[in-house]
């Protein structure tokens, strides 16, 4: 992960550490002690003068405007379900599911074949770049 941030920091964003706060996005159920090293390691190799990180469900709520709220984040693999009160989440409330994006389309796609849709696979870009052409 250092690489990536070593790569974000200098390569990509130029800014310097030393002048800066950051502000990091965290997930549900994340053990502490991860959290903790990512706290270590923004303090101690980058020097950030201040680190903040917010677990996702809360952010959500607050682009909406809200601090109370449940919120269901289903990504690729994995859904949790957040109950947030007051701006605080309770991960002894918050339930994760082994169900998600990539197996709500793997459905989708077996039920429309099932009715007759067909559906061509490329395997290779090339070979669509080439059809495409």
């Amino acid at each position: 992960m250092g690489h990536v941030w070593d790569h974000a920091f200098f390569s990509e964003l130029k800014v310097d550490p030393t002048e800066c706060k950051i502000f990091l996005t965290d997930t549900p159920l994340n053990p502490s002690k991860t959290v903790k090293r990512w706290v270590e390691i923004m303090f101690e190799k980058y020097n950030f003068s201040g680190v903040f990180i917010q677990i996702q469900a809360v952010l959500t709520l607050y682009a909406q405007g809200l601090l109370t709220g449940l919120v269901i984040d289903s990504g690729d693999g994995v859904t949790h379900v957040v109950p947030v009160v007051d701006e605080y989440s309770f991960p002894h409330l918050t339930k994760r599911m082994n169900v998600a994006g990539r197996h709500i389309t793997s459905y989708l796609v077996d039920f429309l074949m099932r009715r007759g849709q067909v559906f061509l696979k490329l395997q290779k870009s090339a070979n669509a770049i080439s059809w495409l052409s």
